[in-house]
């Protein structure tokens, strides 16, 4: 019961930071900076349930999905940085706006979501991923997936993922109350500032990345061939 208990101690603390709600919320703004305000609600809910169950299938196989595509953890790292660098950039040069203006454009404000076709890759990259499920939210649910110590944690856990992502949906919805005291011009030089706080995640993710691939994959290998040759 004890380790039960610290366990979802543990998982409580762990996914709130690392989900981090607050924190991603002026990126969710920025990032949906176009949309009326019906859409912008519709959105928050899509990424939400997206981000329960990605987090929900790296807690149950994480390691093992990882496995069967070969990938390894600095590797999604890299790929994250880079995705992550060229929205950067769009957000920066204003034209992640003219992009998203032309979607809706060609879809309408009330009806974005109907024709999901055009707007639901903008939501799953990179709000989805890397934002909130990123390499360190994959590794924190295989950590918890894989040590929970009975059953009764490991399904703890996954409520704790879930009520946490219905605060974070809460969150994202109050959004429109933010974006209107904001206005226009605040929330165009919200998406410029953000986008250059994103280009300093997105070459953080890659450092780290490449420092895992460095010490996880390169110098063990580098030692193995210093041994046989020595």
């Amino acid at each position: 019961m004890v380790s039960d208990i610290g366990y979802l101690v543990g998982a409580i603390g762990t996914f709130f930071a690392i989900l981090d709600p607050f924190g991603n919320l002026p990126f969710f703004i920025a990032y949906t900076s176009s949309l009326g305000s019906r859409a912008r609600k519709r959105t928050a809910l899509v990424l939400s349930v997206f981000i329960f169950v990605a987090m929900s299938l790296f807690l149950f196989s994480g390691q093992a999905v990882l496995n069967f595509f070969h990938i390894s953890l600095p590797a999604f790292q890299i790929a994250g940085g880079i995705i992550l660098f060229g929205v950067a950039m769009s957000m920066m040069s204003g034209t992640h706006t003219i992009t998203m203006s032309r979607v809706i454009s060609d879809t309408g404000k009330e009806c974005l979501l109907e024709r999901n076709e055009s707007i639901l890759p903008r939501i799953i990259v990179p709000l989805g991923i890397p934002l909130y499920v990123g390499p360190g939210s994959i590794a924190a649910a295989i950590l918890f997936g894989s040590n929970a110590p009975s059953k009764t944690a490991f399904f703890g856990g996954l409520l704790v993922i879930l009520v946490i992502v219905i605060f974070i949906t809460l969150l994202n919805m109050s959004s429109d109350f933010i974006a209107r005291v904001l206005g226009n011009q605040g929330i165009e030089i919200l998406v410029r500032l953000m986008g250059l706080v994103l280009a300093a995640i997105a070459v953080q993710l890659t450092l780290e990345g490449i420092t895992g691939a460095i010490t996880t994959m390169i110098l063990p290998s580098l030692n193995e061939w210093l041994s046989i040759s020595g």
